[in-house]
């Protein structure tokens, strides 16, 4: 049995857009969610089966998605400021330019995620999964990235590196991460300690990422 639901007595808060809640009723009756410029705010879609769900340019401020399915949902453009996707399933997602600051990731599937040009600034993502994601220009100043695990994950590229300012990596698994950034980065539990430039580097070659550069 799925650990998903999808009926309409497992929508904890419908949305206050009459439009939104006319999309997730459809989905209720086809499986699949056509919501892409629509404003679902004000809703809980916790535990939902939405995976595929077309969301792109839509406004999703401070709706909760926890423990939601979205696996190879579109998001790109969307707005999810505030949003809560803890322990969300959002693998193969395409985030695409989303202006996400502030949101919560803590524990939420990114596996092979695209989230390149996403707006992330203070984003909670602590023990996310990132694992082969791609984070082309990737904006993640001041986000928490404890016990993340970024194994095989894109960082960008020289022309478009990753913006790490300030975030916090501490506990990071970064196995072959490849890929450009921008530092610096606080690396201990602590958040003192924090490394730039060729110690930034050589942290990460320490981390099994030997193919991460730091541009900046």
């Amino acid at each position: 049995m799925s650990r998903f639901r999808r009926t309409s007595d497992d929508v904890i808060r419908w949305p206050d857009s009459p439009d939104a809640r006319a999309a997730l009723e459809e989905w209720l009756d086809t499986a699949y969610l056509s919501g892409d410029f629509l404003d679902f705010r004000g809703a809980d879609l916790s535990r939902l089966d939405l995976a595929g769900a077309y969301l792109a340019n839509s406004r999703l401020a401070d709706v909760r998605f926890e423990g939601t399915n979205l696996a190879d949902a579109n998001l790109a453009n969307a707005e999810v400021e505030g949003t809560d996707f803890t322990s969300a399933d959002l693998a193969k997602a395409t985030v695409v330019g989303c202006s996400a600051g502030r949101a919560r990731f803590q524990s939420a599937r990114l596996f092979a995620a695209q989230l390149d040009h996403a707006v992330l600034v203070g984003a909670d993502l602590r023990r996310s999964v990132l694992n082969s994601a791609t984070l082309y220009e990737t904006d993640l100043r001041d986000a928490d990235l404890e016990l993340a695990s970024m194994r095989w994950c894109t960082l960008g590229s020289t022309s478009m590196p990753t913006v790490l300012s300030g975030a916090r990596m501490f506990g990071c698994q970064l196995d072959g991460a490849k890929g450009a950034v921008v530092g610096p980065v606080l690396v201990d539990e602590g958040t003192s300690r924090s490394l730039g430039g060729v110690e930034l580097a050589a942290w990460f070659s320490g981390q099994g990422a030997e193919d991460v550069q730091v541009v900046g």
